[in-house]
């Protein structure tokens, strides 16, 4: 025989051995990873046992996510809410010239306006904000009052860049909230001081109620306005008139042997009374319009003022607690049954993968 052809037969001898000893190892780990015909029912007391086997370790990490989670919950910052309700407009006549206001805060309430559908969007406009932002509050970090851009610290150099930060995260920190059926509206704050939270809930409407009580424009006092202005015209109508007849009397001493100066005296008669009772009548309306514009003047009617809280609203410290405890015991006791009831298997799944990497590599 020749050499060649002896090399040859080996190296086929040599791959043959590989391949049988790789279906040699398939054939074990398919042997391990078939499951039985029929599963165990669950059974209690083997749960039990390799609960209670496992009891020191279940204790230990409970216990120490549990003191992690009171020592997490004692390093949170504490939150205090404030809260500011306000009743709903029942006049009907004064929500009838409501959209010219929510024109003026940017809002389009469409055809038919409603209080529902005003006063939340009013409230987060920049319109009311503005004035919120910059108004001064008193508070623990600062031995001044200082405005909203100090106590949140927020620093920017451009001011407008730091202004519209500081616009987004107030409507972000304002929660408004409207009850569907009563119309009554809520609005509240978090901070980490609760006189600060009254403080800016409480500014928020009363910069409510100035918007709405000097934005808005109503039919009444349209008129009033133009009455007034009317009012004044016919004064000075009535001044020229009466002035008229009193320098005709004055130059014509003998008016009643004249039939044409008779004729001429009726006539600064008759102007000076149709003047006058255009006064008189002007002057009733007007007193009437000033009534009705103030009648027609929105009032923000609040219920309930902010007020500091005595209790914090977060963090909910026995929540937390008791939501790590409960999370840690359940979820250890699960992992401990599962390793014990499927241990082996996960340890052929995962030898027999090593072996296929292995394989695959060579």
């Amino acid at each position: 025989m020749s050499p060649a052809r002896s090399n040859f037969i080996a190296s086929l001898s040599t791959k043959h051995q590989a391949l049988r000893t790789k279906n040699i190892w398939y054939m074990e780990d398919n042997s391990q990873l078939e499951t039985p015909a029929e599963q165990p029912s669950f059974n209690y007391e083997e749960l039990f046992s390799v609960l209670w086997g496992s009891r020191k370790l279940i204790g230990i990490i409970t216990a120490t996510v549990t003191v992690a989670a009171i020592i997490i919950s004692l390093l949170l910052p504490k939150y205090y809410r404030s809260t500011v309700i306000i009743l709903p407009e029942t006049n009907p006549s004064k929500l009838a010239g409501l959209s010219n206001l929510a024109s003026l805060a940017g809002v389009n309430v469409g055809g038919e306006v409603s209080l529902s559908k005003l006063y939340p969007t009013i409230v987060t406009s920049e319109a009311v904000l503005k004035n919120v932002i910059y108004q001064k509050y008193r508070t623990t970090s600062f031995s001044d009052s200082a405005d909203l851009l100090k106590i949140w610290d927020i620093d920017d150099k451009d001011p407008q860049l730091a202004y519209e930060a500081m616009l987004n995260s107030l409507r972000g920190g304002l929660e408004v909230s409207l009850d569907n059926k009563t119309s009554v509206l809520s609005i509240s704050l978090l901070t980490q001081e609760p006189q600060l939270s009254a403080d800016i809930v409480n500014a928020v409407a009363s910069e409510l109620d100035l918007f709405v009580r000097t934005k808005r424009t109503t039919n009444a006092s349209e008129q009033r306005k133009w009455i007034e202005g009317r009012l004044q015209e016919v004064k000075v109508d009535l001044e020229k008139s009466e002035n008229a007849l009193k320098d005709f009397r004055e130059n014509n001493r003998r008016v009643s042997d004249s039939p044409q100066l008779l004729l001429e005296q009726e006539r600064f008669i008759r102007e000076v009374q149709i003047n006058s009772t255009l006064y008189t009548e002007l002057k009733r309306q007007y007193e009437l319009a000033k009534i009705e514009e103030i009648k027609n003047i929105p009032i923000v009617n609040i219920m309930d003022s902010g007020r500091p809280a005595a209790k914090k609203e977060k963090p909910k410290r026995s929540i937390i607690v008791l939501t790590s405890f409960f999370l840690s015991l359940f979820g250890v006791m699960g992992f401990v049954y599962l390793k014990h009831r499927y241990g082996e298997k996960f340890t052929a799944v995962r030898t027999f993968l090593i072996r296929k990497i292995r394989t695959t590599s060579e």
